[in-house]
C-alpha cells in the first residue's frame, strides 16, 4: 500500500511494450554526441523522466509482483531502491483489505484486457485521495503479461471540493434563515469535519459588553475544555479571524488550532468568518423585525398589537379568578408645547423618560404600551393597593422634575381608568371607556385622575349628536352675529363693535359660543364657522356705512385653528373684497396664548394682515405668557384687557395695579387699549383715571343684533 503527497500534479505514460523491467539509473552527465541515441540511452532517458514524475507509476506481472516502480512509489512505501520492491506484491509490503481490493481490480484488468481508468480511492494510510488508472501490460505480440498502473494525488482537489461544498452549505443555511445557536455549532462541527485535526471555537461579544464568550466549539475543542483566555492569551497556538458585522463593527472572532497553512484554506476560512458575520447580522435583524412588530420603536414598550393579546389573557384570568383588571389611558399634558419649543429630538427623549418612570411603577405582570404620540395605555392587575392610589403614584412619578435640553421641566398628565368587569367586559369596551375618562380629566383642567362613569358615555353620545348637528348647522348657515358696542371714554361715542357668533338652533333657539365653540374647535368645524363669521361681519360693517352711519371698526375673533390655516390671509382678503369693506375698518382679534404657540409664524401672518391694511388686537391680554421683548415684535394696534382683571375693581388692589400697568404699557408701546367686561360705574371711572381709551361691557351694552346697533348709532349726536 502507498500514500499520496498532498498537492502533487500528474502527467505520465508508461510504455506497454517493454521486454524487461527498466533498471534504476541516473541521467547521463552529458548528451550523446551521435545523432541517433542507442536503445539503452533511450531507456535511461525514459527511466529518468518517469522518476521525476510526481505521480505513482508501476508495472506488475501476472502474479501481481512488481516489475517496476518509479521513485515516488519507492519512497512513499518507505524503501530506498527499486530493487527492494521488484518481486514483491502489495500484500507483501502492506497486508490489508485495501491491498486485496487493489489486487482484485488489477486481476480483472489482466483477465479482461480492458483498462480501468479514473477510479478514485481514499487511502487508508494518511488522509488524501488518489485517482488510480490501470491498463494491461502487453508484449510485442499483444499478449497480456501484466498490468501498468498510474496514480495521481487528488487530495488538494478533493479538499477544495469539500470546502466549496461546506461553504455552499453554510450560505444556503444563511439564506433560509437559521436559529443562531445551532447554526454556530454546525459551523464548528463542519470545519472539523472538512479540515480533520482542526479545533474550532467561535467567540462572540456579550450584548452591550466587550467581553468575549464561547458561542460554539467543535468536538475536539469541547473535549479539551477550552476557555476564551486560552485562545486570547495564546496567539501562537490559535489563529483568529474577525467576524465582522454589517455596520463595520465586529461580532467576535473565529479561532482555529490548525496545522495546515495553505493560502487556499485560509481564503476559505476567511469566507466562513464572513458568512458567520452575515448569519449573525440576519439573526439580529430578524429579532429586531420580530421585536418591532409588537413594540414601539422609540420607547421599546409593547405596541397595541402586543397589548391586545396580553390584555385578552389578563381578562381571561380575571374572569376565572374574579379579580379586577384596570385599563388606563395616560396622556402627557401640553406635550406639543415641548415638541414645538425644544424640538422633536427633545420630545422623543422626554417620551423615553416618561416610559421608564411609568414602567418602574407598574411592576411585574402588568402592561404599559405606547400607542402613538404622547399617549400610553396601561393594563393593571388587582393588588392590595387600590387602583386610584396606584395611579396617583404613577402621576407623581411622571411629575418628578427633570432637565431636558438645558431646561428644567415638571410634567403633568391626565389619566382615565375603566375596570373589568364593572366598566366593560371586553378590551374594546374598556379601551373606549378609559379613553372617555381621560378626556374628562383633560376637560376638568388636566393633571387629574378620572374613573369612568356611565354618565360619561351618555355625555359622549350627546357630544357626538351635537357634533352632527353642528356639522349640519355649517351646511345650513345657521349662525348669526350679535355685536357688542365699544365706547370711547372721552366722547362717549361708539367707536367700534365686536362681532360675536350665535348658533340659531332650529329647536334650542340661540346657543351661545361657550356651548359650541369648544366642540367646533375639537372637530375642526371652527374653520368654516370662523370664515362665515368673517364674511358676515365685513358685510354688516359695509351695510352700516351704506346706511349713512359713521364708519366704525369691527372686531372679529380668530381661533388658533383658523389663524394657523395656510390660506388664512386669502380668506380675509376675500371677505373684504366680497363685502366691499375697506381694510382699515376690520380688526382681527387674536389671543395672547395663540401668538405664543409659534412666535415667528404668528409675526409673519400678522405682517401679511397688516399688508392688507387690517389692524390687529390682542384679546384677553394679561392671561397669556408673552414677554415684553416678544410683545414689541408684534405689529399690533390695540390691547384688550381681559375681563378677569376688571371684575373685582375697585375691591381688589392687585387687579387695579395690574390694570393700571397694562394701560401704561400700552401707552408706552403707542397702542390703543380697551377694557372688556366693564359692568359698573366705579370700574369705568377707575379706567378713565388710569388712561384707558375705551370700554366694552354690560355697563354700556350687551351683545345685541345688528338692528339694535343701528338704532343706538342713529341716536348718537
Amino acid at each position: 500500500m502507498y500514500k499520496a503527497a498532498s498537492g502533487q500534479q500528474v502527467a505520465a505514460t508508461v510504455p506497454a511494450d517493454a521486454e524487461e523491467p527498466v533498471a534504476h539509473a541516473h541521467l547521463a552527465d552529458e548528451l550523446p554526441q551521435s545523432s541517433e541515441p542507442s536503445l539503452a540511452e533511450r531507456y535511461d532517458w525514459l527511466e529518468a523522466m518517469i522518476n521525476h514524475v510526481p505521480d505513482y507509476i508501476y508495472a506488475k506481472d501476472l502474479e501481481g509482483r512488481f516489475l517496476f516502480a518509479n521513485r515516488a512509489i519507492v519512497l512513499n512505501n518507505g524503501l530506498e531502491r527499486i530493487e527492494d520492491m521488484v518481486g514483491l506484491t502489495e500484500s507483501d509490503i502492506h497486508p490489508s483489505a485495501a491491498a486485496d481490493a487493489i489486487a482484485v481490480i488489477e486481476r480483472r484488468v489482466m483477465e479482461t484486457g480492458e483498462p480501468d481508468l479514473g477510479f478514485e480511492e481514499r487511502r487508508l494510510r494518511g488522509e488524501g485521495w488518489l485517482m488510480m488508472s490501470r491498463v494491461p501490460l502487453r508484449d510485442k505480440t499483444g499478449k497480456v503479461i501484466g498490468v501498468v498502473g498510474a496514480s495521481r494525488d487528488i487530495s488538494a482537489r478533493k479538499r477544495g471540493e469539500a470546502l466549496m461544498k461546506a461553504q455552499a452549505q453554510l450560505l444556503k443555511a444563511v439564506a433560509k434563515g437559521v436559529r443562531l445557536d445551532p447554526f454556530l455549532s454546525d459551523v464548528a462541527d463542519l470545519l472539523e469535519e472538512v479540515i480533520p485535526g482542526t479545533a474550532t471555537v467561535i467567540l462572540l461579544h456579550d450584548e452591550g459588553a466587550q467581553e468575549l464568550h464561547i458561542a460554539a466549539a467543535s468536538p475536539s475543542a469541547r473535549t479539551a475544555s477550552v476557555l476564551p483566555a486560552d485562545i486570547l492569551d495564546n496567539p501562537a497556538s490559535w489563529r483568529r479571524l474577525a467576524i465582522s458585522s454589517g455596520d463595520g463593527g465586529q461580532h467576535g472572532v473565529l479561532a482555529l488550532r490548525i496545522s495546515c497553512h495553505e493560502a487556499s484554506l485560509w481564503e476559505f476560512l476567511t469566507g466562513v468568518a464572513q458568512t458567520v458575520g452575515i448569519a449573525i447580522d440576519r439573526h439580529y435583524d430578524a429579532e429586531r423585525i420580530t421585536f418591532l412588530a409588537e413594540h414601539d420603536a422609540l420607547t421599546g414598550l409593547p405596541n397595541r398589537t402586543l397589548l391586545d393579546r396580553k390584555l385578552d389573557d389578563m381578562l381571561r384570568r380575571a374572569n376565572k379568578t374574579s379579580r379586577k383588571v384596570a385599563v388606563v389611558f395616560l396622556d402627557i399634558d401640553n406635550f406639543k408645547l415641548v415638541n414645538d419649543s425644544l424640538g422633536h429630538a427633545a420630545g422623543d427623549e422626554l417620551l423615553k423618560i416618561v416610559a421608564n418612570r411609568i414602567s418602574a411603577e407598574i411592576g411585574h405582570g402588568n402592561m404599559i404600551s405606547r400607542i402613538g404620540g404622547d399617549e400610553f395605555i396601561l393594563a393593571l392587575e388587582q393588588t392590595e393597593e387600590d387602583f386610584v392610589s396606584w395611579l396617583a403614584r404613577i402621576r407623581e412619578a411622571v411629575a418628578r422634575p427633570l432637565t431636558l435640553a438645558g431646561m428644567n421641566l415638571q410634567l403633568t398628565c391626565s389619566i382615565g381608568m375603566a375596570c373589568f368587569d364593572m366598566h366593560g367586559k371586553t378590551a374594546t369596551e374598556l379601551f373606549a371607556n378609559a379613553d372617555m375618562a381621560m378626556y374628562r380629566a383633560k376637560e376638568n383642567g388636566r393633571n387629574s385622575i378620572e374613573v369612568f362613569d356611565p354618565a360619561m358615555a351618555e355625555s359622549a353620545r350627546q357630544k357626538l349628536g351635537r357634533s352632527e348637528e353642528l356639522r349640519r348647522a355649517v351646511e345650513r348657515d345657521e349662525f348669526v352675529l350679535h355685536f357688542q358696542p365699544q365706547k370711547d371714554m372721552i366722547s362717549g361715542e361708539i367707536i367700534g363693535v365686536e362681532a360675536l357668533v350665535r348658533w340659531n338652533h332650529p329647536t334650542d333657539g340661540l346657543v351661545f359660543p361657550g356651548d359650541f365653540i369648544p366642540l367646533a374647535e375639537e372637530s375642526g368645524l371652527i374653520v368654516p364657522i370662523g370664515e362665515a363669521v368673517l364674511r358676515k361681519a365685513c358685510s354688516q360693517a359695509k351695510k352700516w356705512q351704506e346706511q349713512g352711519l359713521p364708519p366704525v371698526k369691527i372686531g372679529v375673533n380668530m381661533s388658533a385653528r383658523q389663524f394657523q390655516e395656510h390660506g388664512m390671509t386669502r380668506q380675509v382678503a376675500a371677505a373684504l373684497a366680497e363685502s366691499g369693506l375697506e381694510p382699515q375698518w376690520l380688526e382681527i382679534e387674536v389671543t395672547e396664548s395663540l401668538l405664543m404657540r409659534d412666535v415667528q409664524g404668528a409675526i409673519m401672518k400678522m405682517h401679511e394682515l397688516n399688508a392688507l391694511g387690517v389692524s390687529l388686537a390682542i384679546d384677553d391680554f394679561g392671561t397669556g405668557y408673552s414677554s415684553l421683548s416678544t410683545l414689541k415684535r408684534f405689529p399690533l394696534s390695540r390691547l384688550k384687557i381681559d375681563r378677569s382683571f376688571i371684575a373685582d375693581i375697585p375691591d381688589d388692589a392687585d387687579d387695579m395695579a395690574i390694570t393700571s400697568a397694562i394701560v401704561s404699557l400700552a401707552r408706552s408701546l403707542e397702542l390703543d387699549v380697551i377694557a372688556e367686561g366693564v359692568e359698573t360705574e366705579e370700574q369705568a371711572r377707575f379706567l378713565s383715571r388710569a388712561g384707558c381709551h375705551a370700554i366694552q361691557g354690560y355697563l354700556f351694552s350687551r351683545p345685541i343684533p345688528a338692528e339694535e346697533v343701528t338704532r343706538i348709532m342713529r341716536k348718537q349726536p
